[in-house]
Order: C-alpha cells, then sequence, then structure tokens
C-alpha cells in the first residue's frame, strides 16, 4: 500500500519541483520555458494546494488502518511509509526532474 500511495504522492512532488523550479526562475537562478509560466507563478501554488489536499485526504485515513494493522512502533512507521511514498518518485521522476 505504501508504493501505491507513493504512485499517488508523484503527482503533488512533480507539481512541487515545478514550482521550486519557477521560483527559481522568477528569481533569476535558473531557466524554464517561458510557456510554462504564461498564467502566472499563483498557478502553481493553487495547483500545489489542491493535490498535496486531495493526497493527505486519500492517504491519511488509509495509512492510519495500515498503521494499525502492522506491529511497527510509530517511528518505524513513520520512516517506513514515508521512504515507500518517496521512492515512486525517486526511481520515475526524479531523473526527467534533474535533467
Amino acid at each position: 500500500m505504501g508504493v501505491g500511495l507513493g504512485w499517488l504522492c508523484r503527482f503533488p512532488l512533480v507539481w512541487t519541483c515545478l514550482t521550486g523550479r519557477a521560483v527559481a526562475w522568477k528569481a533569476g537562478w535558473a531557466s524554464i520555458d517561458p510557456t510554462l509560466v504564461d498564467d502566472g507563478i499563483y498557478l502553481f501554488f493553487v495547483m500545489i494546494a489542491g493535490l498535496w489536499m486531495l493526497f493527505l485526504l486519500i492517504a491519511a485515513p488509509l495509512n492510519a488502518l495500515a498503521r494499525r494493522a502492522t506491529s511497527l512502533s510509530g517511528r518505524q512507521w513513520w520512516w517506513t511509509s514515508a521512504m515507500l511514498w518517496v521512492t515512486p518518485f525517486a526511481v520515475l521522476d526524479l531523473p526527467g526532474l534533474l535533467r
């Protein structure tokens, strides 16, 4: 289930990375395609907020149910689930975003 939630977590993480790049472009630290920010940089923040809220509305109840079904301590569960959530993004999306 953690990897499945991680696959779902890819979408807000990609938009978060794009927003970081757009903010860096606005500050003059990076270069991006100007057509990406034609509608303004604030659209990125709206998309991030909506995607993270949707993800949390799906992930929080599922994570709470899965936590009850395991014998891991709270600290072990948190680190395990965080690593499983980030793994699909790190394998599938991060190499393309770093180019």
